[in-house]
Parts: C-alpha cells; structure tokens; sequence
C-alpha cells in the first residue's frame, strides 16, 4: 500500500479556521497497525482533534486495520453521548462484532452460532451476509486474508493447506508474518507458529519451511487476542503465557500456569504501548516493549461491585479516547485525555443492581434453572465505529440459546438486554475505511 493520504480537519463553523495537510506513506502492507497521524493539544494541554487507525483486538476478531477516524473534541461537556437502541442480531443471548473492510458482521452466540449476518446501514438492521468472511480474517493489501476449515485462504485461494497432523487455530498477520497454534491433541503437542509471508510475493503459497515454531507447555493452550508494539507481535493464551515475537525469535515475559487465571481478552494500542484487558482483575495490564507490568487501576472496580472476577474485555478508540468494556456488568469506561482519570459512563444492563455477593449476576436463578453459576453475567462483547457512531454489543457468558421459560425470572425487557446492540454516538467522531 502505497500511496499519499491529504488530511483536511475542519472546526465548526462556516470557515475553516485549521487547515491540516499530511502526507503518509505507509510502505508495503505486511499487517502493521497504522497507528496515529496527526494529534493536536491546546495550550492547556487540552486534547482537540486528531487521525488515526485503531490498532485493537477482542476476543477472536481484530478490528480493521484501515479504517481511519477522524475526531474534533467539543471544548466543553466531552462526557456527552447518546445510546440508541439497535435491532440484535439474532434471538440468541449474544453476538460478537468485527468490522472487514467497509463491512460489519456479526455471528450469534447459541444455535445461530453458523450464522453470520452483516449490518446493513441503510436499513438499520442485520441481514443475512451474501458470504462468510471466516474466521480469524483481516484485510491485507485490498483483499481478505481468512482462516477456513483448517486452511488459510487470500483472495479465496489456499495459501496453507489443512495440517496433516492436529488443528491450527487463531490465526494471526503482523508484520510480515503469519502466527497460529498448532495443536495434536493425540500427542500431547502444542506450538505457536510465526512463518513469514508477503501477498507481495510471485508465489503467496505459504512456506512452512521457513517456520519458527514455539513448543508451549500445555495442550489446551490458546490465546484470545493478539497485539502488536514496534516489530513485536505479542499474544497470551488462556494459562497467562505471554509470548512475543520480534520477527527472529521467540521469547516468554510470561511462563504459562494451568493453577493460576490470567487471560487476556482484548489488546488495543494507545500511545506508545499495548495495553492489554485481563481477567480476573478486570484492568489493562501494559507490555512496553520489555516487561509486563499492572496499570493498577485502569479502569478501576465501581462502588458496590467486587474486585473478584472481573474481566475487562473488549477495547477501543473512539473520538480519540480510550474506551474499555468491563464482565461482570457490562460497564463502559471512558478514560479522559485531561485528567489521565476513568469515567464510567454507564452499564449496558439495568438490572439487576450491582452487587458484590455474590459476584455475577443471577447466580442462585441460574443454578437453579440448571446452568452455569455466571452464565448470566454481563458481557460488553463489542465496540465497533461506524461513519459518526459507535456499535456496542452485549452478550451473556455463551451467549447460548434458551428454551422457552428457562429464564421466567426475567422479564422480556430484561431477557432481551442479553444480545442488545446500541449505536454510541458522541459528538466529533468519522470513521471510514481507506483505499
């Protein structure tokens, strides 16, 4: 991807009083966060307006890569938004968004997990998608990169073939290189994989000769997001192992350990770290590049809820701050520029009313109807810019299909929060996928 982007931002009014001009060259595309172009402070140190490219991954789903915001902040009341509500996706009690390319798609949670439906802007409202985009996918030079029963697909065509021994999952582009894990259950083996591979090159056919590959120490090893710093592509898999890789070689920050919780749910790029959402404490842990350290309270636990079990999932920059959905309640964090503080703006649930015993919501209703002990808890599974709004999904802990009369303890109001999506919209923001 070569080529020179013009920026033009424009305060309100009729004139224009900044006139902005950038021009970028981003070089090959090889799978790099674009990161930041241009930011502006007053001065009072007052952040104003600025463009860039999100650099942020939850749960399974990396956002796309180019799609550019654009953001002037209002000089006063930047706390101010609205929540519309948005048809769901399906009748299941959650769904996990991604964006690729110009589009958003979106795949239940319960029996519709195979179903995969696309938001259709005009209308207002998901239709089933006309193709599956896979799993795992990203836009890379133009075309769609995916991963597809076992084989890894660009442009349609298999790059990769399936493995002759075990399952590949989560893949992952970056820098120039393709990652997955490779796992045999039947002997006992588990590895993540870093081999290089351009869609620049006359063959894209991936070699797997020029493979590096990670032997990790437990077989049920895999991560739930991926991040990138500089020429570092990182992951942590769900014993804790943090793993980096910095184009040449592996190395572990982190050792993996099956009798502790660690998971990192979402990674997301604000200045110049990756921040890292991680369960149980619910706050961002920071890789700088050399070590993982505790943000220590970002974002911190609301009055009433308990510190225990808490998971900060999904993540993302919208109108030029950093935003953080938090399990058990589905809370939404804001963190102002200004004061370096959290704010949360609200829960994506009105019920019930935060509690710290126990931990979850509806614990004794959903032991008794026979599910998991949080099955009800609050997931805030998405967040997703689109044009001057934002999309926010919401989700149980599986967001499973349930029979008629297995949640009478809920109102229809409240059994349908379970799978609700809402367009955010605070005032500044454009977001739209460059060429």
């Amino acid at each position: 991807m070569r080529e020179a982007l013009i920026i033009m931002l424009l305060s309100t009014g009729a004139q224009a009083q900044i006139d902005v001009s950038v021009t970028v060259d981003f070089g090959e595309d090889v799978g790099r966060n674009l990161g930041t172009l241009l930011e502006a402070r007053d001065a009072d140190g007052r952040l104003v307006f600025g463009a860039g490219f999100a650099g942020s991954y939850n749960t399974h789903h990396r956002c796309e890569r180019h799609k550019l915001q654009f953001f002037i902040r209002p000089s006063e009341d930047t706390r101010a938004y609205t929540m519309e509500p948005l048809p769901p996706v399906t009748t299941d009690s959650g769904a996990y968004a991604y964006d690729l390319g110009s589009g958003v798609y979106a795949r239940g949670g319960g029996k519709t997990h195979g179903t995969v439906r696309q938001w259709d802007n005009e209308a207002g409202d998901w239709i089933d998608a006309e193709n599956d985009p896979g799993h795992y996918c990203a836009t890379v030079r133009g075309k769609t990169l995916a991963w597809v029963g076992e084989r890894i697909l660009y442009d349609g065509s298999v790059i990769l073939d399936a493995p002759e021994k075990g399952r590949r999952v989560s893949v992952y582009y970056g820098n120039g290189h393709l990652y997955f894990y490779h796992r045999i259950d039947d002997e006992d083996f588990n590895s993540i994989v870093a081999v290089p591979w351009s869609p620049y090159a006359d063959d894209l056919t991936v070699d797997m000769s020029a493979a590096v590959v990670l032997e990790i120490p437990f077989i049920k090893e895999f991560p739930y997001a991926w991040g990138q710093l500089g020429g570092d592509v990182l992951n942590c898999s769900n014993w804790g192992g943090v793993y980096v890789f910095n184009g040449r070689r592996w190395r572990v920050p982190v050792e993996a350990n099956e009798k502790t919780s660690y998971q990192i749910y979402s990674m997301i790029n604000h200045y110049d770290k990756l921040y890292m959402a991680q369960y149980p404490t619910g706050r961002l842990l920071v890789w700088d590049g050399t070590e993982v350290t505790d943000s220590g309270d970002w974002p911190p636990v609301p009055p009433g809820a308990s510190p225990s079990a808490r998971e900060a999932q999904s993540s993302m920059i919208y109108r030029g701050e950093l935003m953080v959905g938090v399990w058990p309640w589905a809370e939404l964090w804001r963190h102002n520029p200004e004061t370096e503080a959290w704010d949360l703006l609200q829960r994506m649930f009105t019920h019930p009313d935060l509690h710290d015993v126990p931990v979850h919501s509806y614990e004794p209703e959903a032991v008794a109807a026979g599910l998991v002990m949080n099955e009800l808890g609050q997931r805030l599974t998405t967040m997703t810019p689109i044009d001057d709004w934002m999309l926010i999904t919401t989700s149980s802990k599986g967001g499973a299909t349930y029979d008629a009369g297995e949640l009478d303890f809920l109102t229809p109001e409240q059994r349908a929060d379970y799978g609700a999506n809402y367009r955010m919209k605070m005032p500044g923001n454009l977001a739209g996928v460059i060429e």
